[in-house]
């Protein structure tokens, strides 16, 4: 499996393609190092950016909650 874990762009430059190209980037690294699946986080908030994991074949499939305690 492979992770991951930042994948966000500038305002400016969202929904010009970037985003696909940077995300089969990693999905091909993944096949050559003979990962078997690829996994991310995205926040609850960011709607658009969870639609389009899901345009780019995605599933949701675990819902989470951070916990922190200040001391």
């Amino acid at each position: 499996m492979c992770i991951v874990c930042e994948h966000e762009l500038y305002e400016g430059h969202r929904s010009a393609g970037a985003g696909k190209l940077l995300l089969d980037e990693a999905e091909r690294w993944a096949r050559e190092h003979g990962c078997s699946a690829v996994n991310l986080r995205s926040n609850v908030i960011r709607e658009r950016a969870h639609q389009f994991y899901l345009r780019n074949g995605y599933e949701h499939y675990k819902t989470q909650k951070a916990f922190r305690k200040k001391l």
